[in-house]
């Protein structure tokens, strides 16, 4: 090897050599305290971190704040809350006052490290609610008659049931019939509110539809509401909402009126020669395809009514009513009980009737080309109790009936009526059962005490494993409806 290779491999290695040294010490091999927040809602976006707070209460979040290599000592750490882009907090809890407006505030919670200057954020919604928004609604009437409505809230801390006033309305009436309601979703399944729906006779809006959100009424429906004009009275004796759609079903003087965008329609078949008369309990209540399909039980003529809209797009404008279907004679000489849309596979409509000791429940078939072809018998069973039968209902979410008499609700499979027992109050319980609701995994038992200054109690189950969770005895006057509008647990 020549004098001039060897200085220049000489002259390369100590080239590499120097770069190398001077490369390993331009790396900082210090690990990062990883900041950890814990302890507050958790979901993949802050649409599903939303807390419930009714509106004057309080919120108090306390989150958990751990890091990597400081643990839970916080001593490097600063903090800071933000509520609707205000600064409310320099420490790590939040005690916030809801007292500036309803609806979603956004809610910001930083932490920073000192000694780096990294930040570490967690984003949620407060939703600033009415406290009635969720809970159990109960319609109650005292001894003039007069309806009044009360509500536990399952918001607030409060363990006990208030009345609801209404601001714009005085009162809401005497004889109150019925509350029914849905629910409507904003970004997730515990993001919704509930739409009531309120059924008094004698009023002067005899049917009011109420946002739960703020507790006010959004539509009244009244005698001038009526689509037909004339000297109209609109003193209804049932109301009912729709689970799915967005109308109301009203009888008013025995006959069936849709209720929808604030107006009354004309009564199905006004002119009817038969002068039809429906019953308590006796509209098959829509579902799924109830604007096409409706049937009713006549008790002016003794018989169940069937009609329909041709089903075309007219909706709920009923046009055919079937008189002469098959099967109809199975019914003479019972007695009606109740009746429903079934929502079940090749059954459109579903009745139940007594006579004697004997119930007997029935089908509505439809052929191929959507008529009603014949009425077919699909159970018959004993009455399970000896005491009077009281309230009466088919659930069409769980396809069955279910029945309250004395202390006990019976509960039977659609496909016969071997009524079992279901549920069974205290035996301290006061009063009968005058209505209860299925609903959210929960059973709501209403109860009326007549020997009682207060005669409505309520009673609260675990749909699930009906353990009896809450009992509430003597807290309102004369019990008419009960409604459950809370959140799936």
């Amino acid at each position: 090897m020549n004098l001039k290779n060897l200085t220049y491999i000489l002259f390369l290695a100590i080239f590499l050599c120097e770069g190398c040294s001077k490369d390993l010490g331009n790396y900082d091999y210090r690990d990062v305290n990883s900041i950890s927040i814990g302890g507050l809602l958790d979901n993949s976006h802050p649409t599903g971190r939303i807390y419930e707070i009714p509106f004057h209460d309080t919120v108090r979040l306390n989150p958990t704040v751990t890091g990597s290599l400081s643990g839970s000592d916080t001593s490097a750490l600063t903090f800071e809350w933000k509520v609707d882009s205000v600064t409310v907090s320099k420490t790590k809890n939040l005690f916030y006052i809801a007292n500036k407006r309803y609806g979603k505030i956004s809610a910001e919670f930083h932490v920073t490290d000192k000694s780096t200057g990294t930040t570490t954020s967690y984003n949620c919604f407060l939703n600033i609610v009415n406290p009635y928004k969720w809970g159990y609604y109960v319609l109650t009437q005292n001894k003039a008659k007069d309806a009044s409505l009360y509500c536990l809230s399952s918001i607030s801390k409060k363990s006990s049931f208030d009345q609801v006033l209404l601001s714009s309305l005085d009162k809401l009436g005497k004889n109150p019939l019925s509350i029914s309601g849905t629910k409507k979703y904003g970004a997730s399944s515990s993001d919704f509110y509930n739409v009531l729906t309120i059924g008094v006779q004698d009023a002067v809006n005899p049917v009011v539809v109420i946002d739960s959100r703020e507790f006010v009424p959004t539509l009244l429906y009244n005698s001038s509401s009526y689509v037909g004009g004339g000297d109209f009275v609109f003193r209804p004796t049932q109301v009912q909402a729709d689970l799915y759609n967005e109308v109301i079903y009203a009888v008013n003087k025995g006959k069936f009126h849709v209720l929808r965008k604030g107006t009354i329609a004309l009564p199905a078949f006004i002119n009817d020669p038969s002068d039809y008369k429906i019953a308590p309990n006796g509209v098959a209540t829509p579902l799924g395809n109830g604007r096409y399909f409706m049937s009713i039980y006549d008790e002016n003529n003794k018989r169940v009514r069937v009609w329909d809209n041709g089903v075309t797009s007219n909706e709920y404008n009923y046009v055919n009513d079937y008189k002469e279907i098959a099967g109809q004679e199975l019914m003479n000489g019972k007695t009606f009980l109740a009746c429903s849309y079934a929502n079940i596979p090749s059954i459109n409509h579903i009745y139940l009737f007594r006579q004697d000791n004997q119930l007997y429940s029935y089908r509505l078939d439809y052929g191929a080309d959507y008529k009603p072809k014949a009425f077919s018998q699909l159970g018959t069973a004993a009455v399970p109790t000896s005491n009077q039968i009281g309230y009466v209902y088919f659930d069409g979410r769980t396809s069955r009936w279910y029945m309250a008499a004395g202390k006990t609700i019976y509960m039977a499979s659609y496909l016969g009526v071997e009524f079992q027992k279901y549920v069974q109050l205290p035996s301290d319980a006061t009063g009968d059962i005058v209505k209860f609701k299925i609903l959210d995994g929960k059973l709501m038992i209403a109860t009326n005490d007549p020997t009682a200054d207060k005669p409505g109690s309520i009673y609260i189950y675990n749909a699930n494993t009906m353990l009896l969770e809450q009992a509430y005895n003597h807290v309102v006057d004369d019990i008419v409806d009960v409604h459950l509008g809370i959140l799936v647990e």
